[in-house]
């Protein structure tokens, strides 16, 4: 049984993956200002801008899980001053832990905002895919601190002989309440629970832009499963995308939708061509594969079957 520390562990990505390492390891979670409770976890109250707080955790721990970052879904407006302090010295702060603690594995979540520039070009993503930022937009801090954390992960590689993996994501479906999120400084309700909701109550829904765009739909549970790898992995190293690799249009996903939250009843199907497309990408999985003999287990039907099935459409609000 390993020791893990996972930094980040209260938002629905860290609660995901919290329960699935606690089966088989012994797994401390940390929160910097949402406290919770996760039975068989120790769970303590860190913040990663201060190094202090952060050298007050154990000293021999096998490997962190650094889910830990301020990103745009969480931010109400927008305060850019916040990324560098956490996602980058937070990261070094991190690091340094490690060093001084002899620390031999980080294990990091990354978002795929570093391959933007190959999101419509109809071409897989490789785990290895050259950096083509957005420098404009909300984003554009935010993406450019995840990379700066990466640049550093990686001379920590190089010069003390950290081991560290790079899961690439896009967005990961959750099988829990926490339907808000915050677009532009906003808070609004998540795309997909609003089209849930039209669905069910108004038999109809709305289909903005290009209806035939795909993207890699990721489960939290198969997610969690692949971070158990990579904790496991002895000799694991650099970036790996961590999707599908069989990306779903925009169509397909409707009418799975249709099917999983209203099987009995006709819905209308609104196409809407003059609003923003959804992102049109898949990546390439073979890396990931390769090393880790990871391959998903949960297709999107399944995915939000299993959501219905665990949520229920009370906490749907259905």
């Amino acid at each position: 049984m390993k020791k893990v520390l996972v930094l980040g562990a209260s938002g629905s990505l860290g609660r995901g993956v919290v329960r699935y390492l606690k089966e088989k390891n012994q797994v401390t979670a940390t929160y910097a200002n949402h406290p919770f409770e996760e039975e068989g976890v120790d769970v303590r109250q860190v913040d990663i801008t201060n190094a202090l707080s952060i050298a007050n955790l154990d000293r021999d721990y096998d490997s962190i899980v650094m889910i830990a970052g301020a990103m745009p879904a969480t931010m109400s407006g927008y305060y850019p001053q916040r990324y560098i302090d956490t996602n980058i010295t937070g990261m070094l702060n991190v690091l340094e832990y490690c060093r001084k603690c002899d620390i031999k594995k980080v294990v990091y979540v990354m978002t795929f905002s570093d391959v933007s520039h190959k999101f419509y070009t109809g071409e897989p993503i490789k785990s290895d895919e050259q950096r083509g930022l957005t420098f404009s937009g909300d984003h554009a801090v935010y993406a450019i601190s995840k990379v700066a954390a990466c640049d550093l992960l990686e001379h920590y590689h190089q010069e003390w002989g950290l081991q560290s993996i790079v899961l690439r994501i896009p967005t990961v479906y959750c099988d829990d309440t926490n339907f808000n999120f915050y677009v532009d400084g906003r808070e609004r309700v998540k795309g997909y629970i609003q089209i849930i909701r039209s669905i069910v109550s108004k038999g109809s829904v709305e289909l903005w832009g290009d209806p035939r765009n795909a993207k890699d739909m990721p489960y939290i549970k198969d997610f969690s499963r692949l971070v158990g790898l990579a904790v496991a992995h002895e000799t694991a190293q650099g970036v790996f995308n961590a999707g599908t690799g069989d990306p779903v249009s925009l169509e397909e996903w409707i009418d799975i939708l249709i099917d999983v939250f209203s099987p009995s009843k006709e819905v209308k199907k609104i196409y809407r061509p003059e609003m923003p497309s959804q992102p049109n990408f898949t990546f390439d999985m073979s890396k990931t594969y390769e090393v880790f003999g990871f391959e998903p287990e949960w297709d999107v039907r399944s995915m939000f079957a299993d959501i219905l099935a665990t949520l229920g459409g009370k906490a749907l609000k259905l």
